[in-house]
């Protein structure tokens, strides 16, 4: 391999992964110079960028900008929206902040506030001060996603020092926009680690320090149209629930 040209070995790694290309970057010289061409980080790019995107300044290369777009999402839309790449594909991310929500009461100050925290994606989250339904929603145009990828969304959010209400599983759905009611079957979620159910998925501490919980999944085909529609609800008992911040619902790729 190492007496093929180079341009012959950066064909070969473009049609890989980014994965494959930085672990082919430890063969050789030869290697390892093909693994850096523009020519291949080029090919991992997307062919088209979401309206609004302009690359950050002062990366030099087509791998510089990769993985600039992998470690540190871009805002766009006014920061109601955030782009990212997913690092092993290419694939495209994004993360739906928590004021471009639908959230029931999110307006009125006497069931929740917005407040700011250092460590969230977005300049502002939605705080719970106390409500008996809870409504959350969020639609992404299916358009903006990568063709033929599998995705999955979830609601990122964190707990205050009191959080009350949640012990139980809540509902989520995740559909194509427009899709009757009642043609929908809600999945149950644990927003808590340990709840008092056993039914459901449970949410998961991510790197960043804030939980994720799966709302549902789908495959994005090429030609696809329409919005997807997430949704997390809690609205059939009349109980109190209070002490969640909600960050946003992120869409992205899910691995094999």
């Amino acid at each position: 391999m190492n007496n093929l040209p180079e341009d012959c070995i950066v064909k070969i790694l473009s049609l890989t992964t980014p994965r494959d290309v930085c672990r082919s970057s430890a063969v050789s010289r030869c290697f390892r110079s093909a693994a850096d061409s523009d020519h291949v980080w080029n090919h991992f790019l997307p062919s088209e960028f979401p309206e609004g995107f302009s690359a950050p300044e002062g990366l030099p290369t087509k791998k510089h900008l990769f993985f600039s777009l992998v470690h540190n999402p871009l805002l766009l839309h006014g920061s109601q929206l955030s782009f990212s790449l997913e690092r092993s594909s290419g694939n495209k991310c994004y993360m739906i902040a928590a004021r471009a929500l639908n959230i029931t009461w999110g307006h009125d100050q006497r069931y929740w506030q917005w407040i700011c925290l250092p460590d969230a994606r977005f300049k502002e989250v939605a705080a719970l001060k106390m409500v008996w339904w809870l409504d959350i929603t969020g639609k992404i145009n299916i358009n903006l996603l990568s063709d033929d990828t599998l995705y999955a969304a979830y609601l990122v959010f964190k707990w205050n020092h009191d959080p009350y209400g949640f012990r139980q599983p809540v509902e989520a759905t995740l559909v194509l926009a427009g899709t009757e009611h009642d043609d929908v079957q809600p999945s149950m979620v644990s927003l808590m680690q340990n709840p008092g159910s056993e039914q459901g998925q449970r949410a998961e501490m991510r790197s960043d320090g804030w939980y994720e919980v799966e709302l549902g999944q789908f495959f994005k085909r090429r030609g696809d149209m329409g919005e997807i529609e997430m949704s997390l609800k809690e609205t059939k008992r009349p109980f109190e629930k209070k002490g969640l911040i909600v960050n946003g619902i992120e869409i992205r790729p899910l691995l094999p």
